[in-house]
């Protein structure tokens, strides 16, 4: 017996088989990679839209901040309701509600040593509401609804309690700015 292994007759060609890809394979990793980055593209533009949105509330938001800030400061300077604010690359509207605010206090003694009654009446703080919302104009609505990107801030404000002397200046420096101040002292006082 030898060791020796047959070899292939003249003229028989020897074929080897090497490990490849199969059409079908090849189709199955196609429609793969198709789902993968469908699922992918799906999500990185639900991703956008997401922050579009916040973007868009905030936007809100700051221009609520800011419209009571100037309510605070000069109620005058507000700009016209019936047109809409431009803020970044969007437009918004917004709504100002003012109404009176009604103190209820449980167990206070009305006695001459508690200091209740001697300072400011209470019946001049006001409740402003302001309501921001996205403008039609900008994919938005016309009227406030909370179906699109919006801020609504509430807030007391008592007239006669400058946050800084600015405010008081700007009163004063305004036409008629000191009737105003006269007048809302007269109310406090009942006058």
């Amino acid at each position: 017996m030898s060791n020796t292994t047959p070899q292939p007759a003249r003229g028989t060609r020897r074929y080897t088989t090497r490990r490849g890809v199969t059409f079908l394979e090849a189709v199955l990793a196609s429609v793969l990679l198709a789902l993968v980055a469908s699922t992918l593209a799906g999500s990185v533009s639900f991703m956008t839209r997401s922050q579009r949105i916040m973007d868009q509330s905030l936007g809100a938001a700051e221009l609520a901040n800011r419209l009571i800030l100037q309510y605070i400061d000069d109620r005058d300077s507000l700009p016209d309701r019936a047109l809409p604010i431009e803020y970044d690359i969007d437009l918004y509207r917004w709504s100002l509600q003012e109404s009176g605010v009604k103190f209820e206090f449980d167990n206070i003694v009305d006695d001459e040593n508690t200091g209740v009654g001697t300072g400011a009446s209470l019946s001049r703080i006001k409740l402003i509401t302001i309501r921001v919302w996205l403008a039609s104009d900008s994919g938005g609505s016309l009227s406030y609804t909370t179906s699109v990107p919006h801020c609504q801030i509430t807030r007391l404000i008592d007239p006669l309690a400058f946050n800084n002397p600015d405010s008081l200046e700007t009163l004063l420096n305004q036409p008629g700015g000191i009737e105003r101040l006269f007048e809302s002292m007269m109310q406090d006082l009942g006058g």
